[in-house]
């Protein structure tokens, strides 16, 4: 985090970094420094940064949006019962493996 930080030209101009899954690891060590030198706000994305309740309330405008073709999405549809082929299946970016019956 320090690095893209420390490259911005405007330190004062918000940034917000959204932290998502825990692929680089479980936990982070950041310099105090760095709070102090940049206009930065910390989140999390997963299960306990919202509500089911709120998660439950944007599906159908999600919906909408995909339907519409405002979101764009290119699902890998794949049974079910090769969830465990669909761990390993490698695909492109911006391409997500979804689960079908």
């Amino acid at each position: 985090m320090p690095a893209p930080l420390k490259a911005r030209t405007d330190r004062s101009k918000p940034l917000a970094w959204i932290e998502i899954g825990s692929v680089a690891g479980r936990e982070i060590t950041l310099p105090s420094s760095v709070l102090r030198a940049a206009n930065l706000n910390l989140m999390g994305s997963g299960q306990g940064s919202v509500t089911a309740a709120g998660i439950l309330a944007e599906l159908s405008s999600l919906v909408a949006e995909i339907t519409s073709g405002a979101v764009a999405v290119d699902p890998l549809p794949m049974p079910l019962d090769r969830v465990e082929r669909a761990w390993s299946t490698p695909t492109a970016p911006g391409r997500r493996i979804v689960l079908t019956l």
